[in-house]
C-alpha cells in the first residue's frame, strides 16, 4: 500500500517477496533502475493498477509480476494492461504443479516456470531439471499465439514460455529482516528474467501492442526441431503424472523453451 508520502507502507505478507524480487532482478541487472510499486490491496483491480503505474513510467522496460490467479473465460479482455508499446511484461507461471494460471497465460506476457539447478563443488553449473511445483499446462480460455504453436503443436496456448531456478531446495538466499533466507517458487524467475530483459535495453513492443516482446524468445530459440545455444534445454524432470507434464526436448508445458543461456541469449536478444 502507499503511504501519504508515496512510499510503501508495511505489509509483512508481502514483505519477503518484495526483498526477493528487488534483490534478485538487482543481482541480474545492477546498473537498472528499479521501481517498486505496491498494490493497495490484492484484489485483481488494484494489482492491475499497478502494473499500469509501472508501465507507464517513463524509462520503464520491464515489469515483472510475481503473482498469479486461476484462469477465467474473462481473463483475455485484460490483454490491454500488457500492450503498452516498448514495456515487455513477465510473470510467474506458479508453484502448485500442473496448473495455469493468468497473467503468466496472456499472449502479452512471457511465463516463466521452474527449475532444480544443481552446481558443482565449486559453484559451477552442473544439471537442471524440471521443478515439480512448476506451473504449466494449456489454457482453457486463450488460443495459441502464432508465435508459439509451431513450437507446442497445440490450439490452446501452453504455459510457460520459459523457465528459471525455483526449487526451494536448490534456491537463492535473501536479506531478510536481518538475515538470510533461502527461497524458490517461479517468483524467483520472473524478476531475474526481467532483469534479463532490462540487459537488452528491452524487446521490441510495436505500437499495435503485437506481442513482439515474447515472440522475440521463440525466434531466438531458434527452430521447434532444435533448441539452440540461447536456452539451456531441460528434459527431465516433471509437474505432474501425465505424459504432457514431462520435460521433453524441445518445447515443454512444465519448462517452456527452458533456461536462458544468457551469455548467448542477451547479445542475441540485442542484435534482433
Amino acid at each position: 500500500m502507499v503511504n501519504a508520502q508515496g512510499k510503501p507502507g508495511p505489509n509483512s505478507g508481502w514483505a519477503e517477496e518484495t526483498s526477493l524480487d528487488v534483490q534478485w532482478a538487482h543481482a541480474i541487472a545492477p546498473g537498472a533502475k528499479i521501481l517498486l510499486v505496491v498494490a493497495k490491496t490484492a484484489s485483481l483491480n488494484n494489482l492491475l493498477g499497478a502494473v499500469d503505474m509501472a508501465a507507464k513510467t517513463k524509462g520503464v522496460v520491464a515489469v515483472s509480476m510475481s503473482w498469479g490467479a486461476g484462469e477465467s473465460s474473462g481473463e483475455a479482455s485484460n490483454d490491454s494492461h500488457f500492450q503498452v508499446p516498448g514495456v515487455t511484461f513477465v510473470a510467474s507461471a506458479g508453484d502448485s504443479g500442473e496448473q495455469v494460471e493468468w497473467p503468466a497465460a496472456s499472449q502479452y506476457v512471457i511465463g516463466v516456470g521452474g527449475t532444480s539447478l544443481y552446481l558443482t563443488t565449486s559453484g559451477n553449473y552442473s544439471s537442471e531439471s524440471a521443478w515439480s511445483g512448476s506451473g504449466g499446462g494449456i489454457s482453457a480460455y486463450l488460443s495459441a499465439p502464432t508465435y508459439q504453436s509451431p513450437w507446442s503443436g497445440l490450439t490452446y496456448r501452453g504455459v510457460p514460455d520459459v523457465s528459471y531456478l525455483a526449487d526451494p531446495n536448490t534456491g537463492v538466499y535473501v536479506a531478510y529482516n536481518g538475515r538470510w533466507y533461502q527461497f524458490g517458487g517461479t517468483s524467483v524467475g520472473a524478476p531475474q528474467w526481467a532483469g534479463l530483459i532490462a540487459l537488452t535495453g528491452g524487446l521490441k513492443n510495436g505500437a499495435s501492442g503485437a506481442p513482439y516482446s515474447v515472440a522475440d524468445l521463440y525466434t531466438a530459440a531458434g527452430t521447434p526441431d532444435v533448441i539452440n545455444s540461447n536456452f539451456i534445454d531441460i528434459t527431465t524432470g516433471n509437474n505432474g503424472p501425465d505424459l504432457d507434464d514431462n520435460a521433453i526436448p524441445g518445447y515443454d508445458l512444465v519448462t517452456g523453451l527452458g533456461s536462458p543461456a544468457a551469455v548467448n541469449l542477451v547479445p542475441a536478444l540485442v542484435g534482433k
